[in-house]
């Protein structure tokens, strides 16, 4: 195999070549150099073009020049001491891949990526090189991709719409940057707000009035929801044609927005102010309108999750109708069971459900006859095998219910038990769901704590004593201890 020489004369004609003003300007990497006060007093063509300036325009300027606006990724402002320039100007070390956001005249904040250089004279700093490239991309779609998993976030665990909307303005003001964020539902000849965050004081009963005869009717968000389109407006005060609106804008320092009208929900729309003249490019326009459509799927999953609640309400009131003596029993496991969801670690959609298969767990002993549900002493064989059937029927009126997993598992399995001893299908060990198995240690310990006909309460801690007798061999270990710490951690069954 032939071995690479290092041809020195090769050497010198490519340091020939990196020398020469033709390359440098050649390549698309930006290139300054500043002097030892930071001040620019080199640059290519890439520079001016990355930076969108002209060669009076860079050329003097210094790295604490307000003029570029210069932000980390979280939007906060780089002190004069960060930046990195001045950094390896103060100490002579590189700085390597830093990440900036800088004014751009007439576009969107350009984001580069910059890396710096000393330039040294009788071992002493007296310049740096400053290498750098366009991560705009990169880094919004990065920022959008963390709003989207946030939104989506919060879409699955609000309580209501009114705390999904509050949340979902709070998080594009705290966390996005913009200046403004509210939603809003059309109401007559104005515009209700549902939540806004950020330059509040902007809004004003005309100022979000989107009919087309009134004075401030259009505006961005009245033209949305108008004509159903999403609107665009980069450089506000620029546009003449939304006269008293656009003066009032300008006097908050709101210089884009974007409008978004959701689908799902009639006459509603999410609006987003920025400071920036031209804050929404497309990259951002798309990102936005995934937060939009998260906003609607997290609509539609709590009008889904209330109609559950309804349906779950009137299914668990059945079995309490003919069993009086298990009334509250299964509020009461269901809360003990989502207690111990969390102790486990488990998340808040996850605990809810488990909460809610407690809450129907005895569902199927709608198809028991109430004598043998309220008769004192214990049942004989066939009376036994009736209510054991309860789990079946159970699972299977909530199957035809179309509720989601794993509601009609968990009732179909509440009964199971590690060593199989448990019914109706004899299952053991990780045959068995989880949900079900902590549901199973919540039905014991509520059931041995309070009165049954055929026997008084038996107490918590004989209750408790019990289970952990059993855990390992009957019980799931991990969920008979999580249920102990529930009870040390101040958890009481209501009554």
């Amino acid at each position: 195999m032939a071995t690479a020489r290092t041809d020195p004369n090769a050497k010198r004609d490519l340091r020939r070549v990196l020398d020469s003003d033709e390359f440098i300007d050649m390549i698309s990497i930006g290139l300054i150099h500043q002097n030892q006060h930071s001040e620019i007093t080199d640059y290519n063509r890439a520079a001016l073009e990355l930076l969108g300036l002209t060669s009076d325009e860079i050329t003097g300027r210094n790295a604490s020049d307000p003029r570029w606006a210069a932000v980390h990724e979280d939007g906060s402002p780089y002190l004069d001491e960060d930046n990195p320039a001045v950094v390896t100007l103060r100490t002579g070390e590189r700085c390597v891949d830093v990440v900036m956001g800088i004014e751009n005249p007439d576009r969107a904040r350009r984001w580069i990526s910059i890396n710096t250089h000393p330039v040294l004279s009788d071992g002493a700093v007296t310049g740096v090189v400053v290498a750098f490239t366009d991560v705009s991309d990169r880094v919004q779609k990065e920022r959008l991709l963390t709003l989207i998993t946030a939104v989506n976030r919060f879409a699955m665990f609000a309580e209501d719409e009114d705390d999904l909307f509050q949340c979902v303005c709070d998080l594009l003001v705290d966390r996005g940057g913009y200046a403004l964020a509210w939603i809003g539902v059309e109401n007559g000849e104005n515009i209700d707000i549902l939540g806004a965050a950020g330059a509040t004081n902007y809004l004003f009963e005309d100022i979000i009035s989107p009919t087309p005869n009134t004075v401030t009717g259009g505006g961005p968000g009245g033209t949305a929801l108008q004509t159903g389109v999403v609107q665009v407006a980069n450089g506000l005060h620029e546009l003449p044609s939304f006269g008293p609106w656009r003066d009032r804008a300008s006097t908050f320092g709101l210089e884009s927005a974007l409008c978004i009208p959701f689908t799902s929900r009639r006459s509603s729309l999410l609006c987003v102010y920025d400071r920036h003249i031209v804050a929404f490019d497309p990259v951002t326009v798309r990102g936005i309108e995934d937060i939009a459509r998260e906003v609607e799927f997290g609509i539609t999953h709590l009008r889904s999750v209330e109609q559950l609640k309804r349906a779950l309400d009137a299914i668990g009131g059945l079995t309490e109708t003919r069993d009086p003596y298990t009334q509250g029993h299964q509020l009461r496991v269901g809360l003990l069971g989502e207690a111990i969801a969390l102790q486990l670690g488990l998340d808040q959609t996850m605990a809810r459900l488990i909460r809610q298969s407690g809450e129907v767990h005895d569902v199927g002993k709608i198809s028991i006859p109430a004598e043998i549900l309220t008769r004192p002493g214990q049942l004989g064989a066939i009376e036994f095998e009736l209510v054991k059937d309860h789990c079946r029927v159970g699972s299977e009126i909530l199957a035809r219910a179309s509720v989601p997993w794993p509601i009609a598992e968990t009732v179909l399995q509440h009964h199971e038990r590690l060593d199989g001893s448990g019914y109706p299908s004899g299952l053991s060990g990780d045959q068995i769901i989880l949900p079900a198995r902590i549901i199973a240690v919540a039905d014991a310990i509520e059931a041995m704590a309070h009165f049954r006909p055929y026997r008084p309460s038996l107490g918590l801690e004989v209750a408790l004593a019990e289970v952990e007798r059993r855990a390992g061999t009957e019980y799931d270990s991990d969920v008979v201890a999580a249920c102990r710490a529930v009870f040390e951690d101040g958890f009481s069954f209501p009554e």
